[in-house]
């Protein structure tokens, strides 16, 4: 399984009111193949807590992609101080491109929070299972 993380987001102003209120995250199968499990988990990340602080789990979900070149697109709650996404893929050990991931910040009014837009090349590959 391939396992792929945005790392820790700083999620609050100098006023300490949120950047973004949610976060849309737009994963793409890249393969003719159905693929099955995606994991999706998300967690209040200790980037914005005491060192030492461990990160807290709020969302998770589980689902499959079909179809190829198939989009599933999710809006997930990010009023937390630091947020972080793991997504994980059914990719068999060595082969690591069968997703595209994108994500995008929104406000509280749904406008693009443009210091939180992550294309696939800013999410790092942590590891194949």
């Amino acid at each position: 399984m391939a396992i792929y993380s945005l790392g820790a987001v700083a999620n609050l102003n100098p006023t300490l009111t949120f950047h973004a209120s949610s976060v849309e995250l737009r994963i793409t199968n890249t393969t003719a193949a159905p693929l099955t499990p995606i994991v999706v988990k998300v967690y209040n990340s200790n980037g914005a807590t005491p060192t030492g602080a461990t990160e807290v789990l709020y969302f998770t979900t589980t689902f499959a992609i079909g179809a190829p070149n198939g989009v599933v697109t999710l809006n997930i709650p990010t009023v937390v101080p630091s947020y972080a996404i793991t997504v994980s893929s059914p990719a068999a050990a060595g082969f690591v491109s069968d997703i595209s991931i994108y994500a995008q910040g929104r406000d509280a009014a749904g406008n693009l929070v443009a210091d939180q837009v992550f294309p696939f090349g800013d999410w790092n590959f942590v590891t194949t299972a």
